[in-house]
């Protein structure tokens, strides 16, 4: 799998490449990426899902379900107490604890996770990336957006649009999708033809998306400080070892462990950045862990792969 995982990595750097050029003569301005983002999150994801849970889906695992999103917000939920530990000891000021703890917990599950699990394990790992998926939206929105609003002395009264965040289109689509799956009830055949074209979209146009934000790098403008090194320690290093100890505990799928994993290892969530830049705290900040994380990530899933080869033969 490794030498697998090579040509995988190699192939998103040539689609992030595209998107990187295409960004570079003008293709891609900010109104560019918006629109590719809503076509992705709301029209590709979907189509995915619908495609995925009626192809690789069975009942039995959407009753065991609760056990794979339990796992998920229990390895956040840990990664939470430890980030708030470390922001206190290293003494972050208020205007970035937030986003720090929110950047060190919750990954890029959806527009790097997904593709690169697609490239690695196959269509059939799309439930595993759904359950971790939505754990990630529920901590996020839930727990970390709040949080990180504090920072700039805002309160978020707003709950109905905190749980418009949480329940999503991706999510909805998750949801609606496994009651028809309980009941036995298959969509008709032209809806997932339609849904299997739609899928294809996925995993090119979040590479490109991911293009986009690495050519608006600008490090010039950027200060590199101790806490994003530990930002990059806590992504890329400390979240994939809880995951993988965590996983030991419980009787799962390889698959699933090594989904886990990988998802677990991914960049900076982007949203982050977007609500870090809504509530007026340090955007660059939580910016340049975002563009650093997602850069060396590139690297780094190569080498967990080499390992899990080693440890799950």
């Amino acid at each position: 799998m490794f030498l697998k995982s090579v040509e995988s990595i190699f192939i998103l750097i040539i689609l992030i490449c595209v998107g990187w050029v295409m960004s570079k003569i003008g293709w891609i301005n900010d109104d560019v990426k918006s629109f590719l983002n809503k076509v992705t999150v709301k029209v590709g994801v979907p189509a995915l899902t619908v495609t995925n849970f009626f192809k690789n889906f069975s009942n039995q695992m959407l009753i065991s379900s609760f056990k794979f999103v339990g796992i998920a917000l229990l390895s956040i939920i840990i990664l939470i107490i430890i980030s708030k530990v470390i922001s206190k000891i290293m003494k972050i000021e208020l205007m970035k604890s937030g986003s720090f703890v929110s950047m060190s917990s919750v990954s890029n599950s959806m527009f790097f996770g997904l593709p690169i699990c697609l490239s690695l394990f196959g269509e059939i790992s799309i439930p595993y990336v759904l359950f971790y998926y939505i754990a990630n939206t529920i901590i996020f929105w839930g727990i970390l957006s709040p949080m990180i609003a504090r920072d700039g002395n805002k309160k978020v009264n707003n709950i109905s649009q905190n749980l418009q965040n949480i329940f999503n289109i991706p999510l909805i689509t998750v949801i609606v999708s496994g009651i028809l799956l309980y009941f036995n009830f298959e969509p008709p055949s032209i809806v997932l033809k339609t849904t299997k074209y739609f899928s294809s979209l996925v995993t090119p146009l979040a590479s490109i998306i991911v293009g986009k934000i690495i050519y608006d790098i600008d490090f010039s403008k950027y200060k590199l400080d101790k806490s994003i090194f530990t930002v990059v320690f806590m992504r890329l290093i400390v979240s994939p070892s809880i995951m993988y100890i965590i996983t030991r505990f419980f009787n799962l799928p390889v698959l699933a462990i090594q989904v886990f994993i990988i998802q677990s290892a991914m960049p900076v969530m982007m949203q982050t950045t977007i609500v870090s830049e809504l509530y007026k705290t340090d955007s660059k900040y939580v910016a340049t862990s975002l563009s650093i994380t997602t850069l060396l990530s590139l690297f780094t899933i190569p080498f967990y792969i080499l390992i899990m080869d080693k440890v799950f033969i």
